[in-house]
């Protein structure tokens, strides 16, 4: 117990230490200006993340390499189409990477691994198989939320 200056006593609060100050605002508001300092650098590893799995496969094909074209192959493309779909892929890559095109490389991406969905329906592959291009896609639009402002502004309040 403490003596004030008026004589008398009281006990101490001691939680008031332990509590956060109550500033009016919800948790949400408090804890925005952290999300949107993290956001973007979450954003950007998973980005390159996705970027270096689909850049690995583009140089196999670029390459011409015997797993892709032996893949290729057993999907029912010509040899002679692998580099064709390796740059194509490579370039979505390149445009995905660079801020000001990702968009577009996000969509060309999708458009790619829709692609690879198909392919693996046709060939009645394993539901592991079949899904890991949508994984991809959904790892893709997720990091393009994250590190682009005007993404997520765009697709939270629809403008």
């Amino acid at each position: 117990m403490s003596l004030d200056t008026s004589g008398s006593t009281r006990t101490p609060d001691r939680t008031a230490a332990r509590t956060p100050a109550r500033t009016g605002r919800p948790l949400v508001d408090r804890a925005a200006p952290l999300i949107r300092r993290a956001a973007p650098v979450l954003g950007w590893v998973v980005t390159l993340a996705v970027a270096a799995q689909l850049a690995q496969g583009a140089y196999g094909q670029l390459t011409e390499s015997e797993r892709s074209v032996g893949m290729f192959e057993a999907i029912g493309y010509p040899a002679s189409a692998v580099l064709l779909i390796g740059v194509l892929q490579g370039v979505a890559v390149l445009l995905y990477v660079v801020p000001w095109t990702a968009f577009l490389g996000a969509l060309l991406l999708t458009a790619y691994l829709g692609g690879a969905v198909a392919a693996h329906v046709r060939l009645e592959d394993s539901l592991a198989h079949t899904l890991t291009p949508v994984l991809f896609a959904v790892g893709i639009w997720a990091a393009l939320f994250l590190r682009s402002e005007r993404i997520r502004r765009a697709v939270l309040t629809g403008r």
